[in-house]
């Protein structure tokens, strides 16, 4: 099992890799993130999931009207964006 190390920023992973190299090994470097034999190393870059909107589980709710108003879904479900979908870490 590997441990997933998630960083605010590209850069802040890359400091985050040179820093574990020396107890953790050698990292090669993919894409969007780094691995070695014990660790995943990735970064977000901005957000990676956003709350799904109301018309996807409520038709009635993708008709603008303040008849509708106010959306409180039942629960709030999260989908990737798609900018980030091919990040290993969401």
């Amino acid at each position: 099992m590997k441990t997933l190390v998630i960083a605010e920023k590209p850069s802040v992973a890359q400091d985050i890799v040179r820093a574990l190299t020396p107890s953790a090994g050698k990292f090669e470097k993919h894409d969007e993130y780094f691995e070695n034999e014990r660790y995943v190393v990735s970064s977000a870059v901005g957000h990676l999931v956003e709350i799904q909107a109301p018309e996807a589980f409520d038709v009635k709710r993708g008709k603008w009207s303040f008849a509708h108003l106010p959306v409180i879904p039942p629960h709030f479900d999260l989908k990737p964006v798609d900018k980030t979908k091919t990040r290993p870490c969401r």
